[in-house]
């Protein structure tokens, strides 16, 4: 008895489902005029769309549980309604006025596979700003909405693109300023610039484009702007970081210089630069782990101590070897020293022959 029931829920489920995917309506072509994300008060606007669908249920005794249902925000709005059939001729219906249509089962209920074309003419409000419905597409059917379509665009009025351009200038130039700051630090701008140029390039199209277009050059700009702002960021980073390497680079010279050449490897100086040192090291390896993984204000700020760190050890180093002097090297310039040392022998020996034979000449 269980079986059964659940034979027969599991039915009445796939009936449903087969009813609502009967139900459903297609858009198969939509266009507007001007072609623009972007509409301004005032604008003529001109859209039309073609949708297939299948009435759920046909004929007499069914004319009032299904409908469509369109509406607008534009003003003086306009409807032409076609119905294509194949095989038969279209059924266009005359022209209606006003925001919200109808069109009931009675007019549009055909059996089989049917479309519906739509134009639809108005003027966006000349005191619209913000998003604009430009239509919206409802099949009810018994008051349940089964499916529906709704395309909208931004309303951008002349004050607002004003306001906006004058922002995204004043972002631009924040941006140079910042751009001009790291050049003269040493940070490589270069692919920061490029976007700068193009920022500057879409704002002065801006500013002598009307609202709508002006709007989707601003919009451009932005992007750029953000853009640049983001390299810069990861250009300052990655300059923190190689100047910490380099800074240690150095720092690891100078302590090859005190452990190969002066055997100092054991020196308590020696070791408390070495110390200083690894902590620059751990300091320079987070910030890089930083810079892979794209936070670049903490690797800025990592790099900064691993830095400071390097360049204490830095200044230890140039004082021990001030003080410690260059001293006496048995390393690489043994023969050298050797060969010098030969040249002192010969010469006292020299010395000592040539007072000898003197005295021997001045007794004989």
């Amino acid at each position: 008895m269980k079986t059964n029931i659940s034979r027969w829920l599991v039915l009445l489920l796939a009936l449903v489902c087969v009813v609502q995917a009967a139900s459903a309506f297609e858009v198969t072509n939509e266009g507007i005029q001007p072609d623009s994300e972007i509409l301004e008060p005032g604008q003529s606007v001109n859209a039309h769309y073609v949708f297939s669908y299948k009435m759920l249920t046909t004929g007499s005794g069914y004319m009032d549980d299904e409908k469509f249902e369109f509406s607008t925000g534009l003003e003086r709005p306009a409807w032409d309604f076609k119905i294509r059939r194949e095989n038969y001729p279209d059924i266009e219906i005359p022209t209606r006025g006003g925001p919200y249509q109808t069109l009931l089962e009675f007019d549009v209920g055909y059996s089989g596979e049917v479309q519906l074309e739509v134009q639809l003419r108005g003027t966006v409000p000349t005191t619209s700003t913000g998003k604009l419905e430009v239509v919206k597409i409802e099949h009810f059917r018994d008051k349940t909405v089964e499916d529906e379509y709704l395309m909208t665009r931004d309303v951008v009025s002349a004050a607002q693109a004003a306001g906006s351009l004058a922002a995204q200038q004043q972002r631009l130039k924040d941006l140079k300023a910042d751009i001009d700051e790291k050049a003269a630090e040493g940070v490589d701008v270069a692919a920061v610039q490029t976007e700068y140029n193009a920022a500057s390039q879409a704002l002065t199209s801006a500013a002598s484009a009307g609202p709508s277009q002006a709007a989707s050059y601003i919009a451009t700009a932005k992007k750029d702007i953000d853009e640049g702002i983001a390299l810069l960021d990861k250009a300052w980073a990655e300059k923190a970081v190689a100047d910490t390497g380099a800074a240690i680079e150095s720092l690891d010279g100078m302590i090859n210089y005190f452990i190969e050449d002066r055997s100092m490897s054991s020196d308590p100086q020696v070791v408390a630069i070495m110390t200083k040192r690894e902590s620059a090291v751990q300091f320079y390896s987070q910030a890089q782990d930083n810079l892979n993984g794209e936070n670049y204000p903490l690797a800025r700020s990592k790099a900064s101590d691993g830095l400071s760190k390097a360049n204490e050890a830095l200044g230890d180093a140039n004082a021990l070897k001030e003080k410690i002097g260059e001293g006496f090297n048995l390393g690489g310039d043994l023969l050298l020293y050797i060969g010098v040392g030969v040249v002192i022998v010969l010469i006292v020996a020299g010395v000592v022959i040539y007072r000898k034979k003197t005295g021997w000449d001045e007794l004989g």
